[in-house]
């Protein structure tokens, strides 16, 4: 690129004009900026996102005193590729990211500050600009690792004890938000969510989806029968791991009974970490592409299914259990609400049984993407420009490693040992 090109960005994005990168800086410093150019800082790694296409960038503005002025970003853009973008629905994942992020978190975020708790929800990335048309989608959020947090990089392990505990209470501390909204001012804690919607589990994507749950599905029966052959838990996969299943979670979706604005997508990727002498201190939630009002378990189970191993959980499941609403009641209470009355334990492990069954399915997609392998992530370079299925490019085949498999297979088996399948 030549230096000329470093003075716009609508190379990038034709959205991001000189005129609305100057009005971004001018609202982020809460000052006149100007636009003068902008730096590459990094990329990220193949098969980090599906969805986006994603790069650090600063961009630089000169204020009327003359001073340069400059925010480190991540700027996440709709596919050019025109059929990875139809293929992948690119457009609704980003309208409903665009829309948490202008109209939803703010609402949530200023309900917070009413109540001043000792330990305020402050685990996100904050937006410095967002475009939204369907075809030239764009969301700059601030670059958190200038404070010191990054991705944890032993993506394909299960992660410990001490990453589990940041994660849970960050997640608890953000689904208190909504509870205690939805306590105190239900009308607009029902405002919000009718402003997402579902991007994931709903009768109008099944034709989107079915070929490739039922891939995901053999996966992990392949699993299950090559770890655990002629068992019990066998039997459970096969009946639990059927096209009928989808329809299960498009009702756990919709189900807003105990519903909170939640993340949608808690694996390991969306979680960020700072850390303190080699030990995780905090973390910070990402991308919210697939954000719903449902049942908090739906993020908790998932999170659980996705990111842990069996050795953690034989350990240490009912302490994570504990410590999420141990965390979520005590800050409920700091938001001015009962946690007995909208959330006690009793209503939370009767969903953790009800729900944790979403966890699992969900996870039959997720865990042969976090055990594959940098060289083996899928080529997102497509042709033409017409919308295909899903299924003809993740095409993802059985696990190679007996880990891989056992990372599957003993989701299973937590599963059917609780009664949850």
């Amino acid at each position: 690129m030549t230096k000329d090109d470093f003075k716009t960005l609508t190379n990038i994005s034709p959205a991001l004009t000189n005129e609305k990168l100057s009005k971004s800086l001018s609202d982020w410093f809460k000052d006149s900026v100007t636009f003068t150019h902008w730096e590459y800082v990094s990329d990220t790694g193949k098969g980090d996102s599906y969805l986006s296409e994603v790069i650090r960038i600063r961009v630089h503005g000169v204020a009327t005193n003359g001073t340069d002025k400059h925010i480190q970003v991540v700027l996440k853009t709709i596919p050019k590729n025109v059929c990875r973008r139809l293929t992948f629905r690119s457009d609704e994942f980003f309208k409903n990211e665009i829309a948490f992020y202008e109209r939803v978190l703010p609402v949530l975020l200023d309900f917070q500050a009413t109540w001043n708790p000792k330990e305020p929800f402050d685990k996100y990335t904050r937006l410095f600009l967002a475009h939204c048309d369907g075809v030239n989608d764009v969301i700059c959020l601030e670059d958190a690792t200038l404070e010191n947090y990054g991705s944890y990089a032993l993506r394909q392990e299960g992660i410990d004890l001490d990453h589990c505990d940041v994660t849970v209470k960050t997640l608890a501390q953000y689904h208190a938000l909504s509870f205690a909204l939805k306590d105190q001012r239900p009308e607009q804690f029902s405002d919000i969510r009718e402003e997402i919607f579902e991007t994931y589990y709903h009768a109008r994507l099944w034709d989107w989806y079915g070929r490739f749950w039922r891939r995901i599905s053999g996966i992990a029966v392949d699993a299950v029968e090559n770890e655990y052959p002629n068992t019990v838990y066998l039997e459970k996969v096969k009946q639990f791991a059927v096209p009928e299943r989808y329809g299960d979670m498009i009702a756990a979706a919709k189900d807003s009974t105990h519903g909170v604005i939640s993340h949608g997508d808690c694996w390991t990727n969306n979680f960020l970490y700072k850390y303190q002498e080699g030990r995780p201190v905090a973390a910070k939630i990402i991308d919210f592409q697939l954000t719903r009002c449902a049942s908090p378990v739906l993020d908790l189970a998932f999170f659980i299914y996705a990111c842990t191993d069996q050795e953690l959980r034989d350990k240490h499941y009912g302490h994570l259990l504990k410590y999420y609403h141990d965390v979520l009641s005590n800050q409920i209470r700091d938001l001015g609400s009962d946690p007995e009355k909208v959330y006690s334990w009793d209503t939370f492990m009767g969903e953790i049984k009800k729900y944790s069954y979403f966890g699992l399915a969900f996870s039959f997609e997720s865990t042969p993407f976090i055990v594959l392998a940098p060289e083996d992530a899928v080529n997102m370079d497509m042709e033409g420009e017409e919308k295909l299925n899903i299924e003809d490019f993740w095409q993802i085949g059985p696990f190679k490693t007996k880990e891989g498999r056992l990372r599957e297979a003993n989701n299973v088996v937590h599963a059917v040992d609780h009664g949850y399948i």
